[in-house]
């Protein structure tokens, strides 16, 4: 017995996640990235630093890979 619900014509295991969201949520990675790299660098914080970098590089590679078709 299943306590999970499905809309009517839905399946079981159904993606629920479209394409565009994926692409709303790179360019959002991209953006607080880029914004972390430059805080962290004013407040000379070398972590967020780092992980602002790498969101703002995963982000960017993910939206290119899109972008030649890769994805």
């Amino acid at each position: 017995m299943s306590l999970t619900r499905y809309r009517i014509g839905e399946e079981a295991g159904a993606p629920t996640v479209t394409d565009d969201m994926m692409l709303l949520t790179m360019l959002y990675g991209l953006l607080v990235g880029i914004l972390l790299t430059f805080i962290a660098k004013r407040l000379r914080q070398r972590w967020m630093v780092f992980w602002g970098g790498g969101l703002a590089v995963l982000s960017f590679g993910y939206l290119t890979a899109d972008w030649v078709g890769w994805i």
